[in-house]
């Protein structure tokens, strides 16, 4: 069965979808067979794969709409051998808005188990499933959250993490307390490090406040890592010996060896 991952923060701009793809990538490089969801509708990942979502036949808003549909067919080769991509589409949005209405509907099935549902053919296919979630708590998050082995929250070293943090923290506190009781403690993996005083007073608060979750590797600012993304490339494959590329390895190489 597969081990699925969660990379979910309520902020933007803290690098979630960028090491959702590293991380995934490193698996995959470690010879894991690895499926990547973009849950996102501004399809960021798939986009930073190197592929248009308006230009697909098919993306994962299609299983949404037809839960019969086989989920294999909106499944895409990567770069990178095992490395899969279920991608995302900008009406992932109308669908959000669905299950708003849906979950209002006390005749209506409730809607934070559809993805689990989907996923549920493909688990003997894969050793891990990565999930890329929007940057707010919204149903797609919750999906995933629902679907979930276990979270990873990457929280960027910089001014206003901390209150993202804690609002995703509730949010793993409300899944574990209802709908996925199994969801294990989340990890918190400290991202754009840079070597300023003020990501050092950030980095120190998320260690103190959330002390047996902060993961040991971090992972540093770099430009190296908007190469790669202007590349559509992961950074562990465009330069695997920088700093940023081996705070992923080892991030993979922990979920790995457990």
């Amino acid at each position: 069965m597969a081990k699925k991952i969660a990379v979910a923060l309520h902020k933007g701009g803290v690098g979630k979808t960028t090491t959702a793809k590293n991380v995934a990538a490193a698996l995959a490089l470690r010879g894991k067979r690895t499926l990547l969801v973009d849950l996102d509708e501004q399809a960021n990942l798939t986009k930073g794969l190197g592929v248009n979502p308006l230009a697909l036949q098919a993306t994962l808003n299609d299983l949404f709409a037809d839960p019969n549909r086989d989920p294999t067919s909106v499944l895409l080769a990567t770069m990178l051998e095992g490395l899969h991509l279920m991608p995302g589409h900008p009406n992932l949005a109308k669908t959000e808005t669905g299950m708003a209405l849906q979950r209002a509907d006390p005749n209506a099935p409730d809607p934070i188990g559809s993805l689990k549902l989907l996923l549920e053919p493909l688990e003997g296919y894969y050793d891990f499933i990565v999930f890329d979630t929007p940057p707010s708590i919204n149903y797609m998050t919750i999906n995933a959250l629902a679907a979930a082995d276990e979270m990873l929250i990457p929280a960027a070293a910089n001014a206003y993490s901390e209150d993202g943090l804690a609002r995703t923290w509730e949010a793993y506190e409300r899944a574990r307390n209802g709908y996925n009781p199994a969801l294990k403690t989340p990890r918190i993996l400290i991202t754009r490090v840079k070597h300023t005083n003020a990501s050092g007073m950030v980095q120190e608060g998320i260690s103190k406040t959330y002390v047996d979750s902060v993961m040991q590797p971090i992972i540093v600012e770099s430009t190296v890592v908007d190469e790669a993304e202007q590349l559509n490339q992961p950074v562990v494959l465009y330069d695997p010996s920088s700093p940023a590329s081996l705070g992923y390895i080892k991030v993979a190489e922990i979920l790995a060896n457990e």
